[in-house]
């Protein structure tokens, strides 16, 4: 079975995934960290005792989980932001790499050409043998969720496969926007790059099979997208949409008015992001701030440290 992600952090929980639970649990090495709600630093019982709670805590995620059983060899990830940028490319070439320099500049990457052109490459060859292997007999499962690089993903890949006729069988996993956690709470997931390696085993249950129907209408969307060509692609009254590149500029001016006269980047950033999940990354609330800055509706009052992010700017307000 090929598994296919769209995302990093998903890749390599994913891998654990494939042996985690299996055999007896032998413990390892879990650190905690504790703050009391009034300010007041934790005794040591209450550091005691949310060790023991972790350590027990990891304890039954692994013997709870139900390991995948699959190879390391058999997964697949394209992390290549297709919810961003020019996607007028049928392939994964110049307009790709453009749109990973922009998503890139803003961390002091070292040979940052040379790390894109990796990136591209792996995610060509990768394409190639999942293309190939579907050809000569390999089910596929996609794991996808409605965070839009992976619903694009999703329905990019479909649109690669659809055209090699392959009676093999494409399977899908969902993630599901709301579940029932612990102690009567509930949890929302922005991605499979949410989902510790324990967790991959239970929604299994979860998969279907991608009918004929299905795979033509995704790569007619995927069509779509292309010939509409925006600046983004965001989920918008439960449909992908293509959209202006302003289209989440409401929120961070929401955080921005919560600020001092003078505040830290990375608090609005951190704040858009943890607050709304809209299904973005940092960087592109990075950029978009940078376009406020660039307008004069921010300035610069202290840039960040020599070879650190951005981020660790700080700005004063002048027309928001």
């Amino acid at each position: 079975m090929i598994e296919i992600v769209f995302g990093k952090n998903a890749y390599n929980s994913l891998i654990v995934a494939q042996s985690y639970g299996k055999g007896k649990y032998h413990g390892g090495a879990v650190s905690v960290f504790i703050r009391n709600t009034d300010g007041t630093e934790p005794t040591a019982e209450e550091i005691q005792a949310a060790q023991l709670q972790a350590e027990e805590n990891a304890r039954q995620e692994w013997e709870n989980a139900i390991p995948l059983n699959g190879k390391r060899e058999d997964i697949y990830c394209f992390d290549i932001a297709l919810s961003v940028g020019d996607i007028s490319d049928n392939g994964l070439g110049e307009q790709r790499k453009a749109v990973l320099r922009n998503m890139l500049f803003v961390c002091p990457v070292e040979d940052l050409e040379y790390q894109i052109e990796e990136i591209v490459q792996k995610a060509n060859s990768a394409l190639s043998s999942v293309k190939e292997r579907y050809t000569n007999g390999a089910e596929i499962r996609i794991w996808y969720s409605h965070n839009p690089d992976e619903l694009c993903g999703m329905n990019w890949l479909m649109s690669q496969l659809r055209p090699l006729n392959s009676p093999t069988a494409i399977y899908l996993v969902k993630l599901p926007i709301w579940e029932y956690g612990k102690e009567n709470t509930a949890i929302s997931r922005n991605s499979w790059g949410d989902i510790a390696p324990g967790e991959w085993g239970k929604y299994i249950y979860r998969q279907e099979e991608a009918r004929p129907a299905f795979i033509a209408a995704c790569a007619m969307k995927w069509r779509q997208l292309q010939e509409e060509n925006a600046p983004l692609r965001v989920m918008l009254n439960g449909q992908l949409q293509s959209v202006s590149e302003d289209i989440y500029d409401s929120f961070i001016f929401r955080e921005i008015a919560a600020q001092p006269e003078q505040f830290k980047m990375a608090s609005v950033i951190g704040n858009v992001l943890g607050k709304y999940q809209l299904g973005i990354g940092d960087v592109w609330v990075s950029n978009r701030i940078d376009m406020m800055i660039e307008k004069g509706m921010l300035e610069v009052v202290q840039d960040a440290p020599k070879g650190e992010l951005n981020y660790r700017r700080i700005l004063r307000k002048c027309r928001i």
